[in-house]
């Protein structure tokens, strides 16, 4: 290996460790766009694109990304994701047409193994010292997520083993074995059935192409006992078995809330078939489509790719997808006439971790987070190389006279172009990573309001006047002056003019954040309580920029029903309408609004906040100090609460506030 194959397999390294970010990371989306100018690099010095099987299906793909993303009612969202799932198309275009890649996945696939075994000896650590939730999901938060990557690393360290026998290195087969065993185990230990389903499923599959293969013929029988002896290390020494896990799908909460996930999701698609709600805006548009039914997810995902694609990106997304995973199987398929070399079994062990994603894909989401896409990529071009056959593009011809005006300059010229494209686009995420890192500091006061050094509050506003639809600027923007409008003692001491002008200001950035977001209803929460907080100033106020036709509380309820339109179980929008209501001198509609709702939010944490908002109007005039205290501690279980603050729960938690809430209401009514 040369120092520039040294050189790229390090930076597919870091653009797999960066993907471990999950979503929304401009690190991973800058690593891209190092990937989309190496892969012009490649390309211009070859003088021609190397096509395979699914490359001209890949740029459909990320052709139909880039149009979902741009028609989207929340673009930013939509295209940060979007920057996670074309990691698939990108990765896979780059790679297949670097001729270097042959050479550096013989140090990668190592490098994947090592990574493999680091993470499962992970995972086993957490299990035995009962760490977390208690089940293996090393670096990850979701057990199937983490078995879904297990899996995918699993598959291609089966040829290591298969195909690293020779016995002029004793020790390595044991080794292999031994790692092989090491990732199993953590597969075990997840207990998540539909990784370990999807994994035997695909089992079959590899032991038939081994045995077909002359070289590893001899030792598919081994692939079994480790795998077997791995089961019974995890439930006999771990204690963590899928044999614990309900296997009666027809009672299984977990079944039956995905059901209910799903038909909603059909519904999203129906309702928005063409180019769908926008990457990454699930969450945002499900609650008006949830069934009343489903009280068990936060809402974030459908727990099917597949579906979500199709509500996200249209039903052409659909059909792009299943493409790709009809192509995939057309390409094992081609393998497995192959494995008789180890070219072939090679390739089938990788396409059999990708299909283990598509798979899995269908009872969860796998292609929302960026490293899984990277995988996948990385696997289906070496796959590509190992057993497809290579085309040129036709119409390349078309270009001829630029490769031949670009092969004409000099080597250090070619450098310093394809730098200030690259710092070109380093500059254009800019922002957002500026952003992320000050969102980091946790520096967010009133004083950086009017302090005219350098901190979080001056760095957003440069980085909004940059890029005006930056959320996290945005956000911290917003969280400052919500601060300072909040603050008596600070607001005192400023002139009613910057007063008005911060209001101004504040609503305005909230009308807009809000659009940004398809009228998100937590966005809107927070600006009625700006303006129910300052409705005598924004009454009085003469501007006509700033005048909200019949007053505050008017713009207040209009805000609360788009709120309710958009979910139509918004626990703080009811608590907020309430509030309004009794304000307005209509205190028994408030408290008959309050009991209308109680059973129709989900979850005990909303139910306890509007028992505690009825209870506080059912006190009037009287104010009741437990309460506040009582809704402080169901506040810390909300799962957009900062993790560092979350209060870890006993068993009885729900079970003491409904206690503590029957002694105050028998106090207000005996």
């Amino acid at each position: 290996m040369n120092a520039s194959q040294l050189i790229y397999l390090l930076f597919i390294v870091e653009l797999i460790l960066s993907g471990f970010w999950y979503t929304s990371s401009a690190v991973t989306e800058m690593f891209l766009w190092v990937m989309v100018v190496l892969g012009c690099r490649a390309v211009l010095i070859n003088n021609a694109v190397q096509f395979y099987a699914l490359s001209k299906w890949m740029l459909i793909y990320l052709a139909w990304l880039l149009i979902v993303a741009f028609t989207s009612t929340i673009p930013q969202t939509s295209m940060m994701t979007m920057a996670t799932l074309a990691n698939l198309p990108v990765v896979y275009l780059v790679a297949s047409n670097t001729p270097s890649f042959a050479e550096i996945w013989k140090y990668l696939r190592v490098v994947l193994f090592v990574m493999g075994v680091g993470l499962a000896i992970w995972a086993i650590w957490q299990v035995f010292n009962h760490v977390g939730a208690g089940h293996a999901v090393g670096p990850l938060v979701d057990r199937n997520l983490f078995a879904a990557l297990i899996n995918v690393l699993w598959f291609p360290a089966t040829f290591l083993f298969l195909s690293n026998q020779s016995k002029s290195h004793r020790y390595l087969p044991f080794l292999l074995g031994a790692g092989l065993f090491v990732i199993s185990t953590a597969l075990f230990a997840t207990a998540s059935r539909g990784g370990i389903a999807t994994w035997l499923l695909l089992l079959p599959v590899l032991l038939w192409a081994a045995y077909r293969n002359t070289q590893s013929r001899r030792l598919v029988v081994i692939i079994p006992l480790i795998a077997i002896s791995a089961y019974f290390f995890s439930e006999l020494i771990l204690h963590s078995s899928i044999a614990n896990r309900s296997f009666n799908l027809a009672e299984d909460p977990s079944s039956n809330l995905r059901l209910l996930l799903w038909q909603s999701s059909i519904k999203m698609t129906l309702a928005h078939p063409l180019v769908g709600t926008g990457w990454g805006t699930f969450a945002s548009y499900y609650p008006a489509y949830r069934s009343p039914l489903e009280n068990g997810s936060a809402g974030f995902y459908a727990h099917n790719d597949f579906l979500q694609f199709a509500a996200e990106g249209g039903i052409p997304a659909l059909l792009l997808l299943l493409g790709l995973l009809l192509g995939l199987l057309f390409q094992l398929k081609r393998s497995l006439q192959r494995v008789d070399n180890l070219a072939g079994l090679e390739s089938t062990t990788l396409l059999l971790g990708v299909l283990a994603l598509f798979i899995h894909a269908g009872v969860n989401f796998i292609f929302y987070v960026a490293f899984m896409n990277i995988f996948a990529g990385l696997y289906l071009a070496r796959a590509a190389q190992l057993s497809d056959t290579k085309h040129s593009i036709e119409f390349f011809a078309i270009f001829s006279n630029l490769i031949d005006s670009f092969n004409r300059i000099s080597l250090p010229a070619k450098h310093i172009i394809l730098t200030s494209v690259f710092l070109l686009m380093v500059l254009a995420l800019a922002p957002n990573i500026a952003a992320e890192l000050i969102n980091k500091q946790s520096n967010i006061s009133t004083a950086n309001l009017m302090s005219s050094k350098v901190n979080a509050y001056k760095i957003a506003k440069l980085i909004n006047k940059i890029n005006p639809q930056e959320l996290i600027a945005q956000e911290i923007i917003l969280r400052t002056a919500e601060l300072a409008l909040a603050d008596n003692a600070f607001i005192s001491t400023c002139s009613v003019a910057f007063r008005r002008t911060l209001l101004k200001d504040t609503l305005e950035r909230f009308e807009s954040l809000r659009i940004q977001n398809a009228n998100d209803p937590n966005i809107g929460v927070r600006e009625v309580k700006i303006l129910i907080a300052n409705q005598l100033i924004l009454d009085g106020v003469s501007d006509s920029n700033v005048r909200l036709g019949n007053g505050a509380y008017a713009k207040a309820h209009q805000l609360l029903s788009d709120n309710l339109k958009a979910n139509p179980y918004h626990a703080s929008s009811f608590i907020l309408l309430a509030s309004l209501q009794a304000k307005e001198g209509h205190r028994t509609e408030a408290i008959n609004t309050l009991k209308r709702v109680h059973d129709k939010v989900f979850g005990s944490y909303n139910q306890h906040l509007i028992a505690i908002e009825t209870l506080r109007q059912l006190a009037l005039p009287k104010i009741i100090d437990q309460l506040d205290a009582l809704e402080k501690q169901v506040r810390l279980v909300d799962s957009d609460f900062d993790e560092d603050r979350k209060l870890t729960l006993s068993a009885s938690f729900n079970k003491n506030i409904d206690r503590d809430l029957a002694r105050i209401a028998r106090r207000i009514q005996p």
